[in-house]
């Protein structure tokens, strides 16, 4: 074996303000090169694909306020019924999709699934009935069901926990924007393209949708890499490469794929109190979302037929994109936070976004509906603040769950699975299109659910500390990160840990080189 000095800086928590706002700041050169490879493929294509994604799944949504309702006539719950269909594709794609991708190259089937959401958006744009619509939303769902679970698994198999919580908050960001972006190209679509070529604006709208997709999707096909695991060196990254990414990925504690799949280990992953932990989580986010949705139907119900309009078109799918601004920007505050001065800690910035949330969502039950814009809108704007921190729970999931890539596959689907499970359901009981916005005892569930979404966080806490504390008592290595004493970096020297060799030497790992 090698007798250079391993490199710790990208295992421990740095004390330079640089290597808190970017974490390669501190590394190698040669990791660092790495790094960014990584970033600027993963990153770039998963974020991109993640925005189109959201797109095309809100802009149901802006077309539906911005004249399809009144082309198609949908004036009961039809509104429901689509997003339920879409919800119903979404389902029962997320296990078999993130299965499939502890054996199929993420290169491959993520673009798969990319193109064929993009095909049934197109075909959206010339549905011309109730049942039409009904049937394209359950494809495009199909085909969407897998992404997000997939983009959130492979990102934990390739960073490590001062990294992972930022990469996992850029990539959620587009959840926020996209929403922003497709606010704004449908105002943009209605008032430059509303009647041209014979089509409603709201048409247009997933025509654009496919145009902006379709190329990222062809584009995801060179650019995103397959996990260290299943990795095998290409046109981007060398061997040297996924040697790294497989050298940090032992440091972590991360297992790459290759466990069979058995009655036996899902029956395992099931009774897993992590699992199950996770899952519940998810199972409940629903209730923290649906608030915030409440507001594009609030500014429409303001609208009066027979009567001047208060607010244009325009402005009701402009507002909205206030609380989705203000959700990207805290989320993405928090994930350096948790990653910087918290030293990879999720649980002290989660517990207090669900303690904001219950005062937001108890100010909305008892704040009158139709009130003034200044004491309602700002509800709105900040209602999704316990949502946003969907990248720290991840990131905590795949810390959490490093000794089964299978696992983290399996528990990242579920998640999902069980949120959209609920999520088909718990809009036709709490929040109606026909009481819209008057959806009190919605709210007044949301703020109940964010008690208990703050009982289980607490739960996972203490059982991860006494997992660690376990595990400490049986001689097992620890997570460098988890080191109440990180090693000094000066000048580009730092003393070797013991731990940490021994660890890589245990396992037989080349270590890096000396930091540059």
């Amino acid at each position: 074996m090698s007798k250079q000095t391993p490199s710790v800086v990208s295992s421990t928590p740095s004390h330079s303000w640089r290597g808190w706002l970017w974490d390669s700041a501190d590394v190698t050169k040669e990791e660092r090169k790495f790094l960014f490879k990584l970033d600027a493929t993963l990153l770039t294509f998963g974020t991109l694909g993640m925005l189109i994604k959201w797109i095309d799944t809100s802009n149901i949504t802006n077309a539906f306020v911005s004249g399809m309702k009144e082309d198609l006539n949908l004036y009961g719950n039809e509104y429901n019924y689509i997003v339920v269909a879409w919800t119903i594709g979404y389902i029962i794609g997320q296990w078999p999709s993130n299965i499939i991708l502890t054996r199929v190259p993420a290169h491959i089937w993520i673009p798969f699934q990319e193109v064929g959401w993009t095909v049934f958006t197109f075909a959206l744009a010339g549905a011309k009935s109730y049942r039409a619509l009904l049937g394209l939303r359950f494809v495009v769902g199909l085909f969407e069901a897998g992404y997000w679970p997939a983009l959130y698994y492979v990102l934990g198999s390739w960073y490590n926990k001062r990294e992972l919580g930022k990469r996992n908050g850029i990539l959620q960001s587009a959840v926020s924007i996209a929403p922003i972006f497709s606010g704004f190209l449908q105002a943009g679509i209605y008032n430059g393209l509303n009647g041209h070529a014979g089509l409603a604006g709201w048409r247009w709208l997933f025509i654009i949708n496919g145009v902006i997709s379709l190329p990222i999707a062809v584009l995801a096909y060179f650019f995103l890499p397959d996990t260290p695991g299943t990795a095998k060196p290409n046109w981007i990254f060398s061997e040297r490469d996924i040697q790294i990414a497989q050298e940090r990925m032992t440091r972590a504690g991360r297992k790459p794929e290759g466990k069979p799949y058995t009655i036996r280990t899902i029956l395992g992953f099931l009774t897993s109190w992590k699992t199950l932990l996770f899952t519940l989580i998810f199972t409940m986010q629903p209730f923290g979302s649906h608030p915030f949705q409440s507001f594009v139907f609030w500014l429409k119900a303001h609208n009066k037929k027979g009567q001047p309009m208060v607010y244009t078109v325009a402005q009701i799918n402009e507002y909205p994109t206030l609380g989705n601004a203000f959700t990207a920007v805290y989320s993405l505050t928090c994930v350096w936070v948790s990653d910087g001065p918290l030293r990879g800690r999720r649980w002290p910035i989660i517990l207090f976004s669900n303690m904001i949330a219950i005062v937001v969502f108890v100010l909305l039950v008892v704040t009158p509906v139709m009130g003034p814009f200044s004491h309602r809108a700002p509800l709105y704007i900040v209602s999704s603040i316990g949502g946003s921190m969907v990248p720290l729970t991840m990131a905590w999931m795949a810390e959490l769950i490093s000794e089964s890539a299978e696992q983290r596959a399996f528990t990242a689907a579920s998640m999902n699975t069980l949120q959209y499970t609920f999520n088909a359901w718990v809009p036709l009981v709490w929040f109606q299109q026909v009481h819209q916005p008057y959806v009190t005892p919605g709210n007044r569930a949301a703020a109940a659910v964010a008690g208990l979404n703050i009982i289980v966080f607490s739960a996972i806490a203490l059982l991860a500390h006494r997992e660690k504390l376990a595990r400490k008592r049986n001689n097992q290595v620890p997570d460098i990160l988890d080191s109440p004493e990180p090693n000094p970096v000066d000048n580009g020297s730092e003393k070797s840990p013991v731990v940490n060799v021994l660890a890589l030497q245990s396992k037989n790992v080349e270590p890096l080189g000396q930091p540059t």
